[in-house]
């Protein structure tokens, strides 16, 4: 008998992605450097992206993946800025200036995650708990899917996923105060 495999959630996946994440950068607060590379979160993270190819729905879950990684990086930022818009839309250009200036190779993902955020944050204050409109969702299948190439599409979006989630996961970390437990319950709440 053939195996089952149960297609995972792109709301689902987006917070094990931070979860993991932040947990990562609570854990190595304290230390030196940044945390080491978590290979569990990227080979489970592979899985689901490989799953939704076989599929043939690689691209709209992983897009909505996107929106959520998004979502949930600016609703985190937004909260430590004191939920100022002017501040939000100064972090972005200081944040995308930094992403342009250290990503020089040639497929950069940062550039399109920096794009993406800024269309999720345009009318974030419309809709702050999570994915939005269908126009967003198209705003956001612009750059997203010309980032994806031929042949490529796992990996690609794969780096855009983890891209979101490193920078989510920094962010939910500073603003449960590096507390382990406040993450676990922050996310359980979340994914309910």
């Amino acid at each position: 008998m053939p195996e089952t495999t149960i297609r995972p959630e792109p709301r689902d996946t987006a917070f094990s992605l931070i979860r993991a994440t932040a947990l990562d950068v609570a854990a190595h607060h304290d230390g030196e450097g940044q945390p080491l590379a978590n290979w569990e979160m990227y080979n489970s993270l592979t899985a689901a992206l490989k799953c939704w190819h076989a599929a043939d729905c690689l691209r709209e879950d992983s897009l909505l993946l996107t929106e959520w990684l998004a979502c949930e990086l600016i609703a985190y930022v937004y909260q430590q800025l004191g939920q100022d818009r002017d501040r939000l839309d100064n972090w972005l250009r200081d944040h995308g200036d930094q992403v342009s200036q250290a990503q020089q190779h040639a497929h950069p993902a940062g550039p399109t995650t920096v794009e993406i955020m800024s269309v999720v944050a345009e009318d974030f204050a419309a809709r702050p708990a999570g994915p939005g409109s269908q126009a967003r969702l198209l705003r956001i299948a612009a750059p997203y899917l010309l980032y994806l190439r031929e042949g490529q599409e796992v990996e690609d979006a794969r780096e855009v996923a983890l891209t979101l989630a490193l920078w989510a996961g920094q962010q939910l970390a500073v603003l449960m105060g590096h507390d382990g437990e406040r993450i676990k319950s922050y996310t359980d709440t979340r994914t309910r």
